[in-house]
């Protein structure tokens, strides 16, 4: 079938319905399975995670459950600095047939490697993604994500192709270029940024062609940097589409680990059959309530190269398990909410704030930095009368909650912009 799967009588067909649309109580019979296999090939391989395994009292994959999970010893990427480059491989290193990760821009590369087994798992993921934004067989895809060691290019191309998609590896950049094939080619869905999407909107809009006048493009697989809803409502607007959020990190599998449906458009469901995900208080690491803000913590029980055990992201989200009306019966998490750190992700890029600070403000006129400065206690608006935020920059924008209109702050802040909603912040104002 040459077109999109989406109509307004049924849902699009899930890529993995028997996976994706699981039973409720079956599914806790195969995370334990999964869990329990990859904590074997963990203490098999050696190393770091047999070894906090170990001092843990696990001595066999058999002696855990689901229950059991909380009681784990977790894994960071302070342990994939360390084990740089091949120090957490659980298969022979001539098993690995790629590398990828994040740049290193401002920070120590990432690097994760894969197995033709995760590679193929991989691809289904992001095959699941587009077939959740209404792609199958035959839907052209416009990929706009950059292909190099960043998974946005690689993992989306592999995934449609898995689908049986037409995927059009276009990459980031050339926007002229990026019109004409878009002008060409009519695909029905684009990959890129979300910032680069708005980009490409308003170039394609300048050449004449929106929706019902040249573009046949009807849904849109947004991520690898933080976006808002206004930003939603404007590429909606540009392009005519709708807008859909896409998550995953390196350190997991790459894009693919959660994504939105076009049904809905309400919450990304996770891949939980292959990433147990849970919600940790960032200072405790104690889970949260179903609902509450907390640290994402993967378990990726069926890697091959590098599996990890509860690798606490950073990101803060919140996870929910209402039923869903596209038919997925796995977990939603909400838009990533910040980060328990200050690094920002740009276009796909890791950027420490402490090191982008200086080059960002030496090279804009001082009459023009008035918006945002630096201060002893991180970024500040002129709004901000506190002479101490108590807020972590991480939790920030633009210098405190209070500086910013309703509609542009984080969905961490309440609506008055007086107080913390995340119980690890309970206690930290918003400047006045």
């Amino acid at each position: 079938m040459l077109a999109m799967r989406f109509d307004k009588d049924a849902p699009p067909p899930m890529f993995e319905p028997e996976a994706e649309a699981l039973a409720a109580e079956e599914l806790p019979a195969l995370q334990t399975r999964r869990l329990r296999a990859m904590i074997g090939r963990l203490l098999a391989a050696g190393g770091l995670q047999a070894g906090r395994l170990r001092e843990a009292g696990v001595t066999s994959g058999a002696d855990v459950g689901l229950d059991d999970l909380a009681r784990l010893p977790t894994t960071s990427k302070q342990d994939l600095w360390d084990g740089y480059p091949f120090g957490l491989l659980a298969v022979p290193r001539d098993q690995v047939v790629a590398v990828h990760g994040s740049s290193g821009t401002g920070g120590r590369p990432t690097l994760v490697a894969y197995t033709k087994g995760d590679i193929a798992l991989w691809s289904r993921m992001c095959a699941r993604a587009l077939a959740a934004a209404g792609g199958g067989p035959g839907t052209i895809v416009h990929n706009a994500y950059g292909y190099g060691l960043f998974t946005g290019g690689l993992g989306i191309h592999q995934g449609a192709i898995e689908l049986g998609a037409t995927v059009v590896p276009v990459s980031g950049g050339m926007t002229a270029r990026q019109v004409t094939l878009i002008a060409d080619l009519r695909p029905e869905i684009l990959t890129c940024t979300p910032s680069y999407a708005i980009r490409l909107g308003e170039a394609l809009a300048e050449a004449g062609l929106t929706k019902g006048s040249g573009l046949a493009l009807k849904a849109g697989v947004f991520g690898a940097e933080p976006w808002t809803q206004e930003m939603r409502v404007r590429i909606n607007e540009l392009l005519g589409i709708t807008a859909l959020d896409i998550y995953g990190l390196s350190e997991v599998i790459g894009p693919g680990v959660a994504s939105e449906c076009i049904v809905a458009a309400d919450g990304l469901h996770v891949n939980e059959d292959h990433f147990l995900v849970e919600t940790l208080d960032p200072l405790t690491g104690q889970p949260v309530p179903e609902g509450t803000p907390g640290e994402l913590t993967f378990s990726t029980v069926t890697k091959e190269a590098l599996p990890l055990l509860r690798y606490r992201s950073g990101d803060i989200a919140a996870l929910r398990s209402d039923p869903c009306p596209c038919g997925r019966t796995l977990v939603r998490m909400s838009k990533v909410m910040g980060r328990i750190d200050d690094m920002l992700v740009i276009r796909g890029v890791n950027r420490r704030m402490a090191r982008a600070r200086a080059p960002m403000t030496s090279s804009v006129p001082r009459s023009k930095t008035a918006s945002a400065r630096p201060s002893a206690s991180g970024w500040r608006s002129p709004s901000c009368r506190q002479a101490r935020c108590r807020v972590p920059r991480s939790a920030r924008r633009c210098g405190c909650g209070a500086g910013l209109p309703a509609s542009r702050r984080s969905p961490a802040w309440p609506a008055d912009g007086t107080r913390v909603i995340m119980p690890f912040l309970a206690d930290a104002t918003v400047c006045p």
